[in-house]
């Protein structure tokens, strides 16, 4: 049962904001996890656990993320953003603390697979959520603040990892994930509520306008579209706008990902020791952190598109840098800011593709770019994983520099949609 005091409408906007953000500060906990336990494994090949077979299992987690972004998108648009929220969290709380449970490849490989149908899943349902409940002066900050809990959960994971991998051993990483899931599935289930404008855009007048009494939110101003009037996301309108951003975010997903889950294996490589690769991985996340809030600050002052361009041609540049040997002050800068351009930049993308649908859309289309671009996430560790088999480990930072570039040139050429003109952008 939900909650049912009357709030007004900027705290319901903090209240659906904070339980996304807890959502996705687990999830980013998830991701980098594996990166945390990637020096380990490759010390440990007698389990199978080769370059090779890392960016496969790396690979695997990205392969369920891709199905549950594709399905969350349309089954949120059908039954709505909170039971497909709430499913998602249970999905990857139970085969993530599965994962701590096995010591051998292929299984490692399917629990990872398993918990990404939840990961992939949960990003459009609360981004969809997080911007239809915010104020639409502060929209993209409010939204930017919610995908903060992914470098932020990225920060715990580096954190916990310190102490916990020497003491305990890797598999600790995945079951500390457990208790926190499961509280996040409670709170989840008992507070976060449902889209007015969803409720509307499939007929559930009623039930719209009791959630909008129930947290002090304004009817819309214009009749909503309703699913069976809205175009498609590849009709005429939109096709080249919905085949863009899912390459570009192909692209960006390839580059923060990887980055993400290879940065400690990379650095370990180059001859850095182990807990000086994860402080790297701690410097990357914390840099993705504070560099979307000041992107969130620069989009409400610009228009999204020249914010996002600039982001990733930032980004580029780190990487390049990355790419040769560096003294270490210079290093950690250049690492903070492919934090920046990698986290960022797929916010302002996600940001750019909710501005350019209309409501009854929105989620699908944000499920379609998450999940065909999370085709990135899947060839990324893998690549990075061949790279570190034969050849210097420092070149995937170049790789990871010219798609951060492809994602500019083709953000810039992006057509603008109907609803994004309706904006004035």
């Amino acid at each position: 049962m939900q909650d049912q005091t009357v709030a007004p409408a900027g705290r319901a906007a903090m209240r659906v904001t904070l339980l996304c953000w807890i959502i996705v500060v687990i999830e980013g906990y998830d991701i980098v996890a594996f990166g945390t336990v990637v020096p380990v494994l490759l010390g440990n090949p007698g389990n199978g656990f080769t370059p090779e077979n890392i960016g496969w299992i790396g690979s695997a987690v990205f392969v369920g993320a891709m199905a549950g972004a594709l399905s969350s998108g349309a089954l949120s648009d059908r039954y709505g953003r909170r039971p497909v929220a709430i499913a998602a969290v249970a999905v990857f709380t139970l085969f993530t603390v599965l994962c701590g449970a096995v010591d051998s490849v292929w299984p490692l490989a399917l629990f990872r697979l398993l918990a990404g149908l939840g990961i992939g899943a949960i990003m459009p349902a609360a981004s969809a959520l997080t911007l239809e409940y915010a104020i639409p002066r502060y929209r993209t900050l409010t939204y930017t603040l919610m995908l903060s809990g992914v470098p932020v959960g990225g920060v715990l994971a580096a954190v916990t990892a310190l102490p916990v991998i020497p003491a305990w051993g890797w598999e600790a990483m995945f079951l500390l994930a457990g208790a926190p899931g499961v509280l996040c599935l409670v709170i989840t289930a008992r507070y976060l509520p449902e889209s007015p404008r969803f409720l509307d855009s499939v007929g559930r007048h009623d039930h719209a306008s009791a959630v909008r009494a129930r947290f002090g939110l304004d009817a819309p101003a214009v009749e909503v579209v309703t699913l069976e009037k809205a175009e498609g996301i590849f009709g005429r309108s939109y096709r080249g706008a919905s085949i863009v951003f899912a390459t570009a975010t192909f692209c960006g997903l390839f580059a923060w990902y990887g980055l993400a889950t290879w940065l400690p294996g990379l650095m370990s490589k180059a001859g850095y020791a182990l807990d000086s690769s994860l402080v790297f991985l701690l410097v990357l996340n914390l840099g993705a952190v504070a560099g979307s809030l000041v992107l969130a600050a620069a989009t409400d002052r610009w228009s999204n598109r020249p914010v996002v361009v600039l982001t990733y041609l930032g980004m580029a540049a780190a990487l390049l840098v990355l790419s040769i040997k560096l003294p270490s002050a210079p290093l950690l800068v250049c690492i903070a800011v492919a934090g920046v351009g990698g986290h960022g930049g797929q916010i302002l993308i996600n940001a750019f593709v909710s501005a350019s649908y209309p409501t009854g859309r929105r989620a699908r289309a944000l499920g379609w770019s998450l999940g065909a671009g999370r085709t990135g996430t899947i060839v990324g560790p893998i690549v990075i994983g061949w790279l570190v088999s034969g050849r210097d480990p420092l070149t995937g930072f170049a790789v990871f520099a010219g798609l951060a570039v492809t994602a500019a040139i083709l953000l810039a050429l992006c057509p603008r949609t109907p609803a994004l003109r309706s904006l004035g952008d």
